[in-house]
């Protein structure tokens, strides 16, 4: 029985090797599931205030304001300007649009912009 040393390191390199490649794809799914989540997360809670809103057009103001703070602690990149919310005094219902966009990086190797729109309506 001998042993041989070079086989077994280039073993342990080759392990080693995918163990670096499966972390790498692990933060690149991370880094860009991020911003998804945190646009499906928002969208869920926008569904839920108007749900719990009363649907009328004097509420808007308020409606916004919350929408917003849920942006902000959410850490989203989401202004004032960027969202609309209408009333439809007919059908009651409350429509909210939002655009942002949201830049991953990735060790300033490569970054790309993902642009997101989310319209809701209760």
């Amino acid at each position: 029985m001998t042993w041989n040393g070079a086989r077994d390191n280039r073993g342990f390199i080759k392990g080693l090797f995918w163990f670096v490649v499966l972390v790498a794809l692990a933060y690149v799914g991370i880094s860009f599931g991020k911003p998804y989540y945190r646009y499906n997360t928002l969208e869920s809670h926008t569904k839920d205030i108007l749900v719990v809103e009363t649907g009328y057009s004097e509420n808007l103001p308020r409606l916004k304001e919350k929408i917003l703070e849920e942006a902000r602690k959410l850490k989203i990149p989401l202004s004032e300007d960027n969202i609309s919310l209408s009333f439809n005094g007919a059908s009651k219902v409350v429509t909210v649009r939002a655009k942002w966009s949201e830049v991953v990086n990735f060790w300033d190797y490569y970054s790309t912009r993902l642009n997101f729109e989310m319209n809701v309506e209760d």
